[in-house]
């Protein structure tokens, strides 16, 4: 100015421009004088430091080794000197990372993704000057993954119970593992490295993301009860990382296996007349499953209700009452066996239980008493007398009889095994009729030995030379009464010289008509079984016949003649029930009808009488001839039509009828009066 002081017009701005020449001119009007004035700018801190241009998110491999350069900053100052000196700190990273004073921010300690996944940096860039100024920059530092975790399971072990009959396909459990890394490091994937006991085909499946096990291959408890897998998970890292954990697999039993008997059919022998309560037998049964499952219970039934056994659930069988083979030998059974289950399962067999003998039946002869005749005119040394039977309900050697006599007979054998007794001498010392009693025994084989006896009576005699003879004295000619249910018609007996089986006498009918007669073949007592019919027959010609018992037998006969008398058993009977009859009016009495009734008795029994039974004004019937005649004639205008009973009857005891009856009935026979035209038409009134 005028004054010579030089000021700023603007601001001065070191970074600008540092230093200014002037030139100055002094001019008093006249002269003028000229000066150079050097002007230097003084910096001052006016300006704060200024990071470059930098990306200010910084990736890094969490796997980098300590020392190693994370990223490299750049501050600058326009300021001069130390205001312009830039000076670097560090804010953040967890003391993990540092920055040196050109801007290296290096790594300190050793990272972990999966401890922090980033850090938040700040930068400061300050200059020292007064007052210092400083400028920030902030910086992200993401941690990327590096596969360095396996995936973990849930659990080291899992467990499961699947019951054996579980559908195909069914999901049993999902095992689960997880990956602290990330991207495809993380990404699990299941697969099954082993499985006990090991199957020709896998019994289980495992989903390849999801870990799901799923059944493939029918479980079955009784062949497998556990299985233990081992499922591997790995990640996707490159090297792929994994981890294994074991899944065990409790197979619960299902009753799914009936018993199972260890024969097809059972051939059981015991000996008869075993005490009550004794085991017979103990059969072996198996059943695949277990507790409830596999206890069995028994039942033992016979298909014809004949079961003398019982069986105890341990499954012995005890005879429960008494056993006898001559009773039954073979005992046919169904055996069932079931399980305590839910469902149920059973299972059956056949038992077939064979008594065996035990010598406990004495022979016994097939009669209680034998007899036989021998004639001494025809007996020979070694002739057969007869043979007695004896039979042993034993078998074998307990049925083996053998024949001897009790007492020596000089003569008479026995055969020990046929129980033929034979003659041992020709009996001619025998001279009158003799009665031999022998005493044989029949013995089993059996141990210890059983044996029974019985009597043989003999009877020794001569021949058989005299016939039956009935008595001159009996009556032949006989009359009996019909009707009656049952005739005593007496005792017609003969007599025989002879003695012993010789005069033994047997009655018999030659013809006994169909049943009617019969004679009692000891006593000759003759009766009727049947009631006689005269109307059928009136007469019999009976033929009996007398036999003794000699050998050969001679007999004897006697006929009788026997009348069936009349008894009155039948009534009249009319030909017809009805009868009609027309008679024509004013006729004089005649006969109109004759109604003749029959009567199959005889005799007396079968005279018939007549009588009408109403109308006895007008008709008469003859008492004898049943002739019906009119005894006035009948006026048709006064009547046409007359009805009345005929009654037909004997005088016999019992008094029996029968009865024609003349009705006004349809369909009925009438009495009916034919009109003669005998009468003129007449007026109602005698005048209108």
């Amino acid at each position: 100015d005028a004054n010579g002081i030089i000021s700023t017009k603007t601001k001065l701005d070191y970074e600008s421009k540092n230093n200014y020449i002037l030139n100055i001119s002094l001019s008093d009007g006249n002269a003028t004088d000229y000066a150079t004035v050097f002007i230097r700018v003084t910096d001052v801190n006016d300006n704060s430091p200024v990071f470059g241009s930098i990306s200010t998110t910084i990736a890094i491999l969490e796997n980098v080794p300590v020392g190693t350069s994370v990223t490299r900053v750049s501050a600058t100052d326009a300021d001069a000197g130390f205001n312009g000196l830039v000076v670097y700190t560090l804010k953040g990273g967890e003391g993990r990372m540092d920055i040196d004073t050109s801007g290296l921010i290096s790594l300190e300690k050793e990272l972990d993704r999966e401890y922090q996944g980033f850090y938040n940096l700040t930068v400061i860039a300050s200059d020292q000057g007064q007052p210092r100024l400083a400028a920030a920059l902030n910086l992200t530092v993401v941690v990327d993954d590096v596969n360095d975790n396996p995936p973990v399971f849930s659990s080291n072990r899992y467990e499961v119970s699947v019951p054996e009959d579980e559908v195909l396909g069914r999901a049993l459990l999902a095992v689960s593992a997880t990956d602290l890394d990330a991207g495809a490091n993380a990404l699990v994937e299941y697969r099954i490295v082993s499985q006990q006991p090991s199957t020709t085909s896998p019994v289980f499946l495992v989903d390849l993301t999801t870990g799901q096990l799923n059944l493939s291959q029918q479980l079955d408890y009784e062949t497998t009860k556990q299985f233990e897998v081992e499922v591997e998970a790995s990640d996707g890292g490159q090297p792929s990382l994994s981890a294994k954990t074991l899944v065990v697999i409790h197979v619960l039993d299902v009753n799914d296996n009936p018993p199972e008997f260890n024969q097809a059919a059972y051939d059981i022998s015991v000996f008869e007349n075993l005490q009550k309560g004794s085991p017979i037998y103990t059969f072996s049964v198996t059943d695949k499953d277990e507790v409830e499952n596999a206890r069995i219970t028994y039942y033992l039934s016979a298909e014809d209700g004949d079961n003398p056994y019982s069986i105890q659930q341990d499954g012995t069988i005890l005879a429960d009452g008494f056993v006898d083979r001559e009773a039954k030998e073979t005992y046919e059974l169904l055996l069932v066996a079931s399980d305590n289950g839910v469902p149920q399962r059973q299972n059956f067999t056949y038992v077939s239980i064979q008594v065996l003998d035990v010598n406990d039946n004495p022979p016994q002869f097939t009669r209680a008493h034998y007899s036989a005749n021998v004639r001494v005119a025809t007996a020979k040394e070694g002739a057969s007398v007869l043979s007695v039977s004896a039979t042993d309900l034993d078998l074998g050697n307990n049925s083996v009889i053998s024949y001897s006599l009790l007492n020596h007979s000089d003569d008479f054998r026995i055969n020990n095994r046929t129980g033929e007794i034979t003659l041992s001498s020709n009996l001619d010392h025998i001279t009158a009729d003799t009665v031999v009693t022998l005493i044989v025994i029949a013995a089993d084989h059996g141990v210890p030995q059983l044996a029974s006896n019985v009597r043989v009576t003999v009877r020794v005699n001569d021949i058989n030379d005299n016939p039956p003879v009935f008595s001159a004295l009996i009556q032949t000619e006989l009359s009996v009464p019909e009707n009656e249910a049952s005739l005593d018609l007496g005792v017609f007996s003969a007599t025989d010289l002879d003695t012993g089986v010789n005069a033994l006498i047997s009655y018999s009918l030659q013809d006994d008509f169909a049943g009617i007669f019969h004679i009692n073949s000891s006593t000759g007592e003759l009766m009727t079984k049947k009631p006689l019919d005269r109307e059928m027959m009136d007469s019999y010609e009976l033929k009996i016949i007398a036999a003794d018992s000699g050998r050969p037998s001679q007999s004897a006969s006697l006929v009788l003649r026997i009348t069936v008398e009349d008894v009155n058993d039948n009534p009249p009977v009319f030909p017809q029930k009805s009868y009609s009859v027309t008679v024509k009016e004013n006729e004089p009495p005649h006969v109109i009808l004759s109604a003749a009734a029959t009567d199959e008795d005889i005799g007396y029994n079968a005279i018939i009488h007549y009588t009408i039974i109403g109308e006895t004004s007008l008709f008469h019937v003859g008492e004898l001839s049943g002739n019906i005649t009119t005894l006035q004639p009948l006026d048709y205008e006064s009547r046409s039509l007359y009805t009345f009973i005929l009654k037909a009857f004997n005088p016999g005891e019992p008094h029996l009828q029968d009865t024609a009856n003349i009705t006004d009935m349809d369909l009925l026979f009438l009495v009916t009066v034919e009109d003669v035209n005998e009468e003129g038409p007449i007026f109602e009134k005698p005048s209108y």
